[in-house]
């Protein structure tokens, strides 16, 4: 573990920028992941519209960002506060569903997500998306590009770290184990008295 974060530390030291946006893409996808398997994996549901709110906010900072001028370190918690509460309406009515049907709903909510942001071109810019976003700034100074890629890499490696141990603590967590019973048999669980 100690050699691969070295190892992931150092990248940048060696690596090309293209080899380290690479990285920055695996591990957003690493923290896509994660959560995936939080719900797919952990409470057993099968969500098929999960990338819609990875979606909801990264336009979100895109938008405030392009239309309002809101720098990133204000966008990127607005922008995962409107994906959770994207999470939340869509979670309130449809948890009661399960297997097929909660497939089918999430999977429409997707599908509803990417039409909107590929056919309302004033508001999304279409499939061409948000172009001239600036960097984000460290303390308000101002990066070159190589800085910036570099910072946005530490930046995923902690991010990415932060998310294992969340994930980690969640499982082994009492409301963890209640998904993972409910994963297993929703009934008994309920005749234990562990809500759903």
């Amino acid at each position: 573990c100690g050699a691969v974060l070295t190892f992931a530390a150092a990248l940048p030291l060696f690596a090309s920028e293209y080899r380290v946006n690479v990285m920055i893409t695996a591990m957003i996808y690493v923290v896509l992941g994660l959560g995936l398997n939080i719900v797919v994996g952990l409470a057993g549901l099968l969500d098929l519209g999960y990338v819609a709110f990875y979606a909801v906010g990264a336009y979100t900072y895109a938008l405030l960002n392009y239309h309002y001028g809101v720098g990133f370190w204000l966008a990127l918690p607005l922008g995962a506060l409107i994906g959770a509460v994207f999470g939340i309406l869509l979670g309130i009515p449809v948890l009661r569903l399960r297997g097929d049907y909660l497939a089918i709903v999430t999977l429409g909510f997707g599908e509803i997500i990417r039409l909107i942001l590929e056919n309302w071109g004033e508001f999304s810019f279409g499939p061409s998306g948000i172009a001239n976003i600036p960097r984000p700034s460290l303390f308000w100074m101002e990066m070159t590009r190589s800085q910036g890629i570099v910072f946005m890499y530490y930046l995923m490696i902690f991010l990415a770290i932060f998310t294992i141990f969340v994930v980690n603590r969640l499982q082994d967590s009492r409301l963890g184990r209640s998904w993972l019973a409910l994963r297993e048999d929703e009934i008994a669980c309920q005749a234990m008295g562990i809500d759903r």
